[in-house]
């Protein structure tokens, strides 16, 4: 009689020492609330709007701020962009003026402190491999990353466009909507005279903010698991 009632003793005393489930998140830098997702590329309108040469991020979407800074460390695991459709001369002219074919990259920066004049700085901490989006013009598609890349909390996931893409919306938007690059005044210059962000470890002033306009993507983040101690079962003895 007394060895029967200590087996589920033993057995409940073993499922109190379980830690409970710590479990990895998913998550859409950017998705929501007027997101890389709702928005409409300009091109093929006329003018054709396209990103040249440069890394940058939406530092505001309407009402909504600081949708690409990490909220925890992770890993970016994929790329989802909507791209507008430009005609072929469109195409052939940015190909002339971007030194390519379109190309996007993902960028994690570290942010560094400000520059003269309170502009704010950014290490390039990592970056993907280049993505080749002409065969998507006109679609929204969802590119994973070859290799995955390390992002902590308070780190910004960018856009770094090596030649360049359509990935640019203008219409229809209030000055509420905001992207800071890394360019310097004057923001105007060549592009060629101010290469996007490249170089790993490298720290750049992302001085200039283009408004009213949107960068139309968003990163897929996969949290890392924080760990739980096991709940205690109350007083022993």
């Amino acid at each position: 009689m007394r060895r029967n009632l200590l087996v589920p003793i033993v057995a409940a005393a073993l499922a109190l020492a379980v830690p409970s489930a710590a479990s990895a998140r998913v998550l859409e830098l950017g998705a929501g609330n007027g997101g890389g997702d709702k928005a409409k590329p300009s091109c093929p309108s006329n003018p054709c709007l396209a990103v040249t040469r440069a890394t940058g991020f939406q530092v505001s979407a309407g009402t909504a701020k600081n949708q690409y800074t990490a909220p925890g460390t992770g890993r970016v695991v994929a790329l989802t962009l909507t791209l507008g459709k430009p005609s072929d001369s469109q195409v052939g002219f940015f190909n002339r003026q971007g030194g390519g074919t379109a190309k996007v990259r993902v960028a994690i920066l570290r942010p560094a402190g400000t520059a003269a004049g309170n502009a704010p700085q950014y290490v390039l901490n990592a970056q993907s491999e280049d993505i080749n989006v002409v065969p998507f013009f006109g679609q929204t598609v969802q590119f994973p990353l070859y290799t995955s890349l390390l992002v902590r909390k308070g780190y910004i996931v960018a856009l770094t466009v090596p030649t360049w893409a359509p990935v640019l919306a203008v219409s229809n938007l209030s000055n509420s909507f905001a992207w800071r690059s890394s360019r310097v005044a004057p923001c105007s210059t060549n592009p060629e005279r101010q290469p996007p962000h490249t170089q790993a470890g490298t720290t750049k002033t992302y001085f200039c903010l283009y408004r009213p306009a949107q960068l139309t993507y968003s990163a897929t983040i996969v949290t890392t698991p924080s760990a739980t101690s096991p709940q205690s079962s109350g007083k022993s003895g």
